[in-house]
Parts: structure tokens; C-alpha cells; sequence
């Protein structure tokens, strides 16, 4: 039953944000929901992959498929369904999804870039550290002075690989030109050093208020779904803690423990 209900649920909730996302594709400027939507789409994938069915599957691969073979794709297409891009690779595992999402971090567009992070970080823990697409992208952040270049290496710094790896590039990028990271890098280089960054945690919070609301909301409006939200199937603490556990970005201190004697 339990498992049941959590399948239910968030399939009801991806079907619904994924229909809401397609009607507002085309607005200008992009509705801040919008983006949320799809970060709420992708989090509910990458956190419940085994209970999106498989029409959500093809909903969503098919939507990326349909916008990326458009002719406006390279004018906003590209980074309206970077989310949705990350959802498609949980799902599926194809690298034609998430190559052109890692490459999108070091976009020209600050405002732009928030989101490509955004969009990365919620499959972070999928990542390996040594992704050649992802290290060129943080780097030319990095290089660049681009807004965002210390979250990029959080990002970077976060995903799987050997501590010796992480420690050999972090001193290969400080002893490239003096950069605004500069100042980070040394931090990340000393014993038992913490940095205080709460970027990634306040996204996620905001996903995961995003996707409560949503069900809260559903709950109350769709009373003909009586067989998602009757009362003897109620939205239990434990369904919810299903949708989250240790992201190694959901949080405002980090410690990576990188130096070496």
C-alpha cells in the first residue's frame, strides 16, 4: 500500500507540473513556477526513480526530444527544459540528455547559468568527478570570473571521485592566473576547512516547499482522484521523507577534508 501511495503520488504530481510546464513554455519572461516546475519534476525522478511510470517516461522524453529539434531550440529552448533534461538522463541513463546540461553551465548568461546549476545539482550524486564535460565547464566559469564559479566547484568538488583527484585539480586551478575563486581554492586547500554557501540549500528547499504545495493543493482541488487522495490514503510524514535523503548539496556548510599531510 505504502509503496503504492508514493508511486501514486508522484506520478500525479509529475503529470500535472509537466502539462502546466508545456502551457507556459512560451512565455516571456519565464515565469519563475516555470522553472520550479521542472526542478520538481526532475528532483521527483531522481528521488523515486522506480515509482515514474513508464507514460511519464515518454512524456517527458518525448517533450525534450520535441523542443531540441526545434528551430528556436538555440534562441530559449535550451534553457527552458535544462530540468527536464536532468529528469530525462535519471530515466533513462542516456548521455545525449546530459551532455548538453553540463555543457550549459558555463553559458554566458548569469542569470541563465543560476539555473543550468540549479538543474545539475539535483543529479549530482550521479556524476563522477573525473566527467570531462562538467570539470570543462566549471573551469571556464572559473577562468572567466563567472557569477556562480564558486558554486560551480561546490558542485564539482561534490560529485564522486577520489579525494587525491579533487586535491590534484584544486591545485592546478590556483596555480592558473589569480582569479575570484582564488580565494576559495586556498580555503578548500587548509586542514579541516569549512565554507558557508547556501545556494544549493536554498533551491532545494524551495523544490521541495514547491512539490508539498502541490500536493497539498491536489489534495483539496481533485476530488475526483479519489483513489490518489481518499481518506484512508492520507499523505503521510513518511511518504514525504521519501522524496529526499542526504543530498551532498543540501546544506550550508561545506567540509571536504581534501588536505593532505
Amino acid at each position: 500500500m505504502y509503496k503504492k501511495q508514493v508511486t501514486d503520488i508522484v506520478n500525479f504530481v509529475i503529470e500535472t507540473e509537466l502539462e502546466q510546464f508545456k502551457q507556459d513554455f512560451d512565455l516571456a519572461p519565464i515565469p519563475v513556477s516555470q522553472d520550479l516546475s521542472s526542478l520538481s519534476i526532475e528532483w521527483l525522478c531522481y528521488y523515486c526513480t522506480e515509482n515514474v511510470s513508464k507514460t511519464n517516461l515518454t512524456a517527458i522524453t518525448s517533450f525534450v526530444d520535441e523542443i531540441r529539434i526545434k528551430e528556436n531550440y538555440n534562441v530559449h529552448g535550451w534553457m527552458r527544459i535544462a530540468a527536464l533534461q536532468g529528469a530525462a538522463y535519471v530515466l533513462t541513463g542516456d548521455e545525449n540528455y546530459l551532455i548538453p546540461l553540463l555543457e550549459n553551465i558555463a553559458c554566458m548568461q548569469s542569470t541563465t547559468r543560476v539555473f543550468m546549476l540549479q538543474s545539475v545539482s539535483v543529479i549530482a550524486p550521479l556524476l563522477d568527478f573525473e566527467n570531462d564535460y562538467l570539470k570543462e565547464a566549471v573551469e571556464l566559469n572559473v577562468y572567466h570570473n563567472h557569477d556562480c564559479a564558486d558554486e560551480s566547484i561546490l558542485l564539482l568538488l561534490s560529485t564522486n571521485g577520489p579525494d587525491e583527484l579533487k586535491m590534484e585539480w584544486l591545485k592546478y586551478e590556483l596555480a592558473g592566473k589569480q582569479t575570484n575563486s582564488t580565494a576559495l581554492l586556498k580555503v578548500l586547500l587548509e586542514k579541516n576547512s569549512v565554507v558557508d554557501n547556501d545556494f544549493y540549500q536554498s533551491i532545494f528547499n524551495e523544490i521541495k516547499n514547491h512539490i508539498l504545495f502541490r500536493i497539498l493543493k491536489h489534495s483539496y482541488s481533485f476530488n475526483n482522484q479519489t483513489s490518489l487522495f481518499s481518506d484512508n490514503k492520507r499523505v503521510f510524514p513518511k511518504t514525504l521523507n521519501s522524496f529526499q535523503d542526504n543530498h551532498p548539496l543540501d546544506r550550508t556548510k561545506f567540509e571536504f577534508n581534501l588536505y593532505q599531510e
